[in-house]
Parts: structure tokens; sequence; C-alpha cells
């Protein structure tokens, strides 16, 4: 689904936008107008879109603020934050889009790891945000705008890698379309209106401070504890954790544990056959030893409602900026999963080098190398960082994968999953420099924490001693009792008493409206994703996308694509979230066709 779509429009072309609005079916409820000054208003489109208004505000999501020890689910939870919250959205994790207005200026702003992608795109007296691309490329052709293919972009997102398995900078698949970093957002001055790119670039908030380690490793622990201990109490919410055999999910678990509460949390741990029969065997290990209920029945939301034709909520929500194929055909209001997800922003997830270093090691090769290379480089300045540097690859990241990936297999149908390792003070450890020099000096050279400590080791230790030293899913993660407690003597002991109070936790989980928004299942089905999702169809659509390509070159890539995806889908038989990224780059070219 598209979470949002807002545009300020001039009164001459605001006809034509509400136009288009009806032709793709969106109703009453979805659609909230506002006035702006000099004649020009603001269309605001969502599901049940009134329930995230408030006068000057739309919010939707879920804000958390580890700095504060606060979360606030929906409008009113937003409004119930500390003002010193509030005061610097761009700064504050979770995953929310947030709108605000007046007469002379609109603000949009999401959660400052990005979990909620913002695009937009401007034409003569109008300018649009969105998440979704599909949404944008359709209102710029009702309006006749231009709607042109980056060939270097797409170019560079043909590479079978990770890190071009998603957005790697400002650039979109639209050469009219552009894409916001982590950690900034969209300010429109009125009259015009005006689009400014706006925030504190991702390196003043992780490069360019001074950190503490000792006391920032505690600090991030001590939100881990309060969140955990206080999520598993609260019986009008649908709280789950999502438990591996690994660490990162499990230091979550020893916040409960720590707390007292971890019986009371419901774990979610899917056997999936031999693929994950080691995390299976581990959650099993850990149940019986703490007495944990494992996929137990749901609390406080209501059945699985279908969200409507697959393809219909991918096209209109994360295609074309996250490429894995996850169809979503069913959506539950209110449910809260929380997973471990974010622990790479302190231990890298591409290992710690330059943006040539990176090209190296992925064997991108040919024109695609160059591509790759010059996208990537523009993605990591866009940050604030240099590819030079010896830590460019995870800063690019941490500026795009981290949140479209740790929100990727839900964000098309709900907006209330938590990940509190998303925060900045884990990035700010595993980016700061300790071979004693200024944080740009010579940062090509740079020896960073991240690629030399082991922090998870350091807040297992904190969190439950005997939990860390338990069994995981690899040999090679065990942690010895002597380990754990040299990480806790280091870090000054076990947690104080601060780690014991309850978090504010304000608004709930069922007041944010989940599922497909109208208008995207109409203007993914007018572009021809209103089909069936069986992997004959969507190779079929895949192949008009091939074929659509403009540049000869960037065909020739994406036709080597289909064969790949044809290979994994049909030959092997794997189901689309399991083939690789083939498929969804495919689909996002048939979007930009």
């Amino acid at each position: 689904m598209s979470n949002y779509l807002a545009v300020v429009v001039a009164a001459e072309l605001s006809p034509r936008v509400r136009g288009w609005l009806a032709e793709r079916g969106a109703p009453a409820d979805e659609v909230h107008v506002a006035p702006l000054g000099e004649g020009h208003e603001l269309v605001l489109v969502g599901r049940d879109v009134a329930r995230c208004v408030e006068p000057g505000r739309f919010f939707k999501g879920v804000a958390v603020s580890p700095e504060h020890g606060a979360i606030g689910f929906g409008v009113d939870g937003w409004r119930s934050m500390p003002e010193s919250v509030r005061a610097d959205p761009h700064g504050v994790a979770g995953e929310f889009v947030l709108v605000e207005w007046d007469d002379e200026q609109v603000a949009v702003r999401r959660d400052v790891f990005g979990a909620v992608s913002l695009a937009w795109t401007a034409g003569p007296g109008v300018v649009a945000a969105s998440d979704s691309l599909l949404v944008l490329v359709d209102l710029r052709r009702r309006l006749g705008l231009p709607v042109t293919q980056d060939a270097e972009h797409l170019l560079a997102r043909s590479a079978a890698n990770g890190v071009s398995g998603q957005q790697t900078g400002e650039r979109t698949h639209v050469v009219e379309i552009a894409y916001t970093a982590a950690g900034r957002g969209l300010r429109v001055d009125v009259p015009g209106p005006v689009p400014v790119v706006d925030g504190a670039l991702l390196t003043d908030r992780v490069v360019d401070v001074e950190v503490d380690e000792v006391a920032e490793t505690r600090d991030v622990a001590t939100f881990l504890a309060r969140a955990m201990g206080t999520l598993a109490t609260r019986e009008d919410m649908d709280v789950r954790l999502m438990l591996s055999g690994g660490q990162d999910s499990r230091v979550l678990l020893g916040g409960a544990l720590r707390a007292g509460t971890a019986h009371r949390l419901v774990i979610e741990c899917n056997d999936n056959g031999p693929k994950n029969a080691a995390d299976v065997a581990v959650v099993r290990t850990l149940a019986d030893r703490f007495g944990l209920t494992v996929n137990g029945p749901r609390r406080f939301t209501g059945p699985e409602t279908p969200a409507g034709p697959a393809l219909a909520v991918l096209a209109s929500s994360t295609l074309g900026f996250y490429d894995l194929s996850i169809l979503r055909g069913t959506v539950r209001t209110g449910a809260v999963g929380i997973n471990g997800t974010g622990a790479e922003l302190y231990k890298g997830n591409w290992g710690w080098r330059p943006v040539e270093a990176l090209a190296d090691h992925y064997r991108v090769a040919d024109a695609r190398r160059d591509a790759f290379v010059a996208q990537v480089s523009a993605g990591v300045r866009a940050c604030g960082g240099d590819p030079d540097w010896a830590d460019a690859s995870e800063i690019l990241y941490c500026g795009y994968r981290n949140g479209i990936h740790g929100a990727g297999p839900h964000i098309a149908v709900g907006m209330t999953g938590l990940r509190p390792l998303h925060q900045l003070g884990i990035a700010r450890l595993g980016h700061r420099r300790v071979d004693g020099r200024a944080p740009r000096e010579d940062r090509g050279t740079a020896t960073v924490r991240g690629a030399q400590v082991d922090v998870m080791a350091s807040l297992l230790a904190l969190m439950h001693p005997e939990l860390a030293v338990m069994p995981y899913d690899m040999e090679k993660k065990t942690l010895t009792p002597p380990v754990v407690a040299a990480h806790l003597e280091a870090l000054g002991g076990p947690l104080g008493a601060a780690a014991d109070e309850p978090l504010s936790i304000t608004g709930l989980p069922q007041d944010v409206p989940a599922g497909p928004s109208a208008l995207g299942i109409g203007v993914a089905e007018a572009n021809g994703f209103g089909g069936r999702a069986d992997v004959h169809s969507l190779l079929a659509v895949a192949d008009r996308g091939v074929e659509a390509i403009v540049d000869p070159q960037v065909r020739v890539a994406y036709a080597e694509l289909l064969a790949k995806a044809r290979w994994r889908l049909v030959t092997k038989g794997e189901a689309p979230r399991q083939a690789g990224t083939a498929l969804g780059k495919l689909l996002a070219a048939t979007a930009v066709a």
C-alpha cells in the first residue's frame, strides 16, 4: 500500500489532482484537504486519514525516543511525547511519517533511520511526497509531467548483491523523483511551492560527535531493558518478540528477563523446516529454561483480513525502493512485532570498506561497476560522508538499507513494528574512531570501534549473564562465562536502578490505521499490477519491464536478471520471497515503463 501521499498544489492545478484521486478510486475517508497561503492547498491521502490528523499535523506510525525513554503510537501518542522529542522529529527513531503545516510551509518528516520511505517530486505548481514510487509516477503522468528512466540508477541497481537490493542514494528509477537519506526530510515553502531537503546529515549525528564508550553502551542497554521490561507487561497490546538462535534478538529477551517480565512476553519463532532448525532448537532450549510462551495466541488484534491483491499491495508500497518481493495478502491491525534488526548499525554489514573496495568485494564489473560506484558514492555523500572513508560502506548501510530492510517485511501493511536496537547511540559507538585521531582526520585509514569490539557481548552481559552463555545457533557465537564477566567488569558492572524504571508508552497500536489505501490499489491496478501473484503471472509482468527499458545497455542487464529470476522461480521452484532480488528489480522496471 501507499502509507501516505502529501501534495502541495497551487489552486490552478488542484482540480486535476482531485480528478486523479477520483479516477484512481480514493474515497472521501482517505483524503484530507487543508488550505494554505497564497491559494495553495495541502492534499493528504492515507487509509482512515482522519484518525491521523489534528490541526496542522498528520502523524502515522510509532515514534521511539531512547534518549527520552518514550514510545508513542499514532497521532495521540506523538502529541504526548516530550516537547524536546517533537522539537527534533528528524532525530526520532521508530517507523512513522509526520507532516506539519501552516500557511507558509509544509514539513514532511519520518523516523531517523528511514524505515518509512520518503520520496518526492516537483513540477510547476506542485510538490508531492510519498513512500510509493508508483504513486508518484502515476501522479506525474496524470499531470502531464515527464517520467524519464534514470539509466545509471537502473544499471547500478541491476547488480545482484545486498548493496543494490534497495535504495543506494537520493536518485531513483525516475530522474524526476528523488529519495531522502536517513535523518533528512522535506520542507515545502509556499508560495511556489518550492521543495527543500532539510534536516541534519547522518554524519552530524553519528560521526561528528563525542562518545563516552562506557556511558553510551550503558545508555543503550538501559533503554533496551526499560523497553522490553515494560512492553512485556502491556496486556492491552499484541506484543510479540521475533526470537532466533543468534545474539541480536537475544539481547531483547535479556531485557525482559532482567525485568522479570519475560514470562508475560509472547515469543514467535516459525519452524520452516531444515533451513531454520538450529534457530528452533535454541529457542526451545531458552523457552524450557525460562518458562517462555512460544507462538502463543494473539490478543487485542482482530483476525487477519484481506489486504487486497498481493501484487497490487507490493507495487504501491516498497517496489523500487526495496527489491525483495514480499507479497502480503493480509493485514492485522495493532500487531506489534519486535525484532533484533539494527545491531548492524554497530557491527556493520558490508565490511567497513571504502566504496571502490566495496565494488571489488562484490565483484561488480564492466559498465555496471561504473554505475554502481557513482550511485553508491553519491549515496554516501548524501549522508555527509566520503566514499573514500574506511567506514563508507557502513555509512551507506546506516543511511538506506538499515531502515528499509528492517521494516521491509511488514511496512506495506502496517506501521507498528518496533526495533529497539535502532538507536543513534549504537551507530555512534560503531563509527567511533579508536585510533586516537579526530573524526574526519584521514578517515580513509581510520580504525573504528564497530570493526574491533563485540558490542553484542557487552549488551548481553549487561542484560543477563546466564542468558548470554547459553547455546546459540552457531558455535562461533558462543560466549564463555569469563568473556561475559570481562565485558561486565569493563562496563562498570550491572545496570543501575534507571534500567528498572517503566518506559513511557503513549497511544495504542490499534489507533494506527493498517492495510492498503484504495488509492494505492487503484494506482497499481491501473498500471498493470492488479493480476494474480503466481510465478508465471509475475514473470509475465517482469518481462514487460525488460521490454520497456529505454537504454539498450540497461535492457541487456535486466534481460540477464529475467533469466536469473526464471531459473530460481521455475527451475528451482523457490517462492518469490526466497528467490532473491531479481524479480523485485524487474517489477520495479515495469513500474517506470
